[in-house]
């Protein structure tokens, strides 16, 4: 029941991210998305049999962390290379400019962080899980700072739909590490 769910709250991102781009650009990245699916399945598996001992959750969210990872990080360089290429055509520097060298520079940050970090999260690491959720999460939240903006209908929706995907899994992978036999902190002695 729990794996559904969990599956559930997933889906529902990137299916919404896909929803809210345009009608042509939705067929690329269904596709896109399915072939993502796959690599995770097959990254999922082999980190299995690597790492039986380990908790399932940490080699879900291992796989998602690479295959995320590295959508972002080649995301990151070329839109860094495509920015650096309109900042020297407009031969102006406006704030937008800078705006849209940091959206680079994070994308490369999030991304290279989720890669260096997978093998640490595969293996059951709890510091990796928090640094990873806490480097997600400030990505996540420059994301939805740039939803909004016009122009970016095209690229936004399925990158925060994919680290949203990803968020749901590390917050899975967080509450696996609690301990079961916890006291409440709402109970005063």
């Amino acid at each position: 029941m729990r794996k559904s769910l969990l599956i559930g709250f997933s889906i529902m991102p990137l299916v919404a991210g896909i929803g809210l781009m345009e009608v042509g650009e939705r067929g690329i990245a269904a596709s896109a998305y399915v072939l993502l699916l796959l690599f995770i399945v097959f990254l999922y598996r082999r980190f299995r049999r690597a790492a039986a001992h380990v908790p399932r959750i940490f080699h879900a969210s291992a796989a998602i962390a690479v295959s995320v990872g590295l959508i972002t990080m080649v995301s990151g360089m070329i839109h860094s290379a495509a920015v650096t290429a309109v900042a020297f055509d407009e031969r102006r520097w406006v704030p937008l400019t800078i705006l849209r060298f940091t959206t680079g520079a994070l994308l490369m940050y999030a991304g290279a962080t989720s890669v260096v970090l997978h093998r640490a999260i595969r293996n059951g690491k709890h510091w990796a899980v928090g640094v990873s959720a806490a480097t997600s999460f400030l990505f996540w939240s420059y994301l939805l700072f740039l939803f909004p903006l016009p122009g970016t209908g095209g690229t936004v929706p399925p990158m925060l739909g994919m680290w949203t995907a990803y968020l749901v899994w590390l917050g899975a992978a967080v509450f696996a590490m609690l301990p079961r036999n916890a006291p409440r902190l709402d109970v005063i002695h």
